[in-house]
């Protein structure tokens, strides 16, 4: 009688009465056959995960020292839309931009990419868990002033800003006039 042993590769073996019989190695599964089950399960597992987490869940805790309990919201953590922030710091860049006077122009098309930004920043702020969408109607709001100041400071609607006029060193020369220790080396 043959022993049925691991073995390598198909051998021979002999019992007593002098007959061959070929032994196979043992069967294991194969490991790509179990990887792709193992896949399946895991990518089921993490959808469900994501199920889990996105459904709002309330689980009481314990709050403070008298033991009464509050439903909290469990789930992914907030966080802030980048568009809308974004949107928030060209829109006053395109401000203060136009406000200088000579730079009118260039303040009416940040204020256009600002506008374009707080647009995609109050799309994105509508899922789930994504917050600025005060950051993105500030920044559209910004977008849109710089735009309107600056069509009226670029067609001379607005007397006390044009494009003739610099601002910034008038403001500048206020400055020195009435508080000098600013400017030291002037």
């Amino acid at each position: 009688m043959a022993l049925l042993t691991n073995r390598t590769s198909k051998e021979s073996a002999t019992d007593d009465g002098g007959s061959a019989t070929t032994v196979l190695p043992a069967r294991t599964p194969a490991a790509s056959g179990k990887a792709q089950v193992d896949e399946r399960l895991a990518a089921q597992r993490r959808l469900e995960a994501r199920a889990a987490a996105a459904t709002d869940t309330r689980t009481p805790i314990t709050v403070g020292r008298d033991s009464t309990s509050e439903m909290v919201v469990s789930g992914p953590r907030a966080r802030s839309s980048m568009m809308a922030t974004l949107s928030l710091v060209i829109g006053l860049a395109a401000v203060l931009t136009v406000f200088t006077g000579v730079l009118a122009g260039p303040g009416v098309g940040l204020g256009l990419v600002a506008a374009f930004a707080a647009i995609g920043g109050i799309s994105a702020t509508s899922r789930r868990h994504v917050a600025g969408k005060t950051d993105a109607v500030l920044g559209l709001a910004l977008g849109l002033a710089a735009i309107v100041i600056g069509v009226l400071t670029l067609t001379g609607n607005i007397p006390w800003l044009d494009t003739g006029t610099d601002q910034v060193m008038r403001v500048r020369d206020w400055l020195d006039a009435r508080a000098s220790w600013l400017f030291p080396n002037s």
